[in-house]
């Protein structure tokens, strides 16, 4: 029987848990509320996002294959990723200031973009770096190089979609008016503490 060079349900266990960081899913779910996006249109970004997200990891993990550590430094793109989340945490923060109680289309349409942009955005830029090693551990297979990146693809894109849609519905289902009124600060502070733990903690 042949060996496996890496562990498989280890490899899935990794990939699943850097799912489960807030910062990977929570994002998703409060933009989509105060954006009044649709849970369809949510589950969209956050899938974009996810591939994106995967595609990166992968991307460096081929990287540092080829060309060595040297070529990017993990730390610092983890760093800026917590800074998009901070400043787009910061324009809703401003919104709510400058805007409270008044809905302009305009502005709203522009909010919505800036936070598409932000959010995939942030998650190019905090690949899964727990998972580059199996990547560079399997590198003289190319084949166990695509096996270990769909698993990495699947299992990102998947936990994203599990907990923004179910996280999403139950929202959904529950009536916040408190929410309602203050929800571009409640959103902004969210963003902004994820994006500080993130600086603070790291993923």
């Amino acid at each position: 029987m042949e060996r496996f060079p890496v562990s498989l349900p280890l490899i899935f266990t990794v990939a699943l848990l850097h799912t489960l960081i807030p910062s990977h899913w929570l994002c998703f779910v409060v933009v989509g509320r105060v954006q009044r996006w649709s849970i369809g249109r949510t589950l969209a970004v956050a899938c974009a996002a996810g591939v994106l997200h995967a595609v990166t990891t992968i991307a460096l993990g081929v990287a540092i294959i080829l060309f060595g550590r040297r070529v990017m430094d993990e730390e610092a793109m983890e760093r800026l990723s917590a800074v998009v989340l901070i400043c787009l945490g910061l324009i809703y923060l401003f919104s709510h200031v400058f805007h409270v109680g008044h809905r302009h289309s305009h502005d709203e349409a522009m909010t919505g973009k800036a936070a598409t942009a932000a959010l995939l955005f942030s998650l190019v830029l905090s690949p899964c770096s727990a998972a580059i090693p199996f990547l560079v551990a399997v590198s003289g297979s190319v084949a166990w190089v695509a096996l270990i990146a769909g698993i990495l693809l699947v299992t990102t894109v998947g936990g994203m979609l599990v907990l923004v849609g179910l996280t999403s519905l139950g929202i959904e289902k529950l009536q916040f008016r408190f929410f309602d009124r203050y929800e571009k600060l409640i959103v902004g502070f969210v963003l902004c503490v994820l994006g500080a733990l993130v600086l603070v903690l790291g993923h």
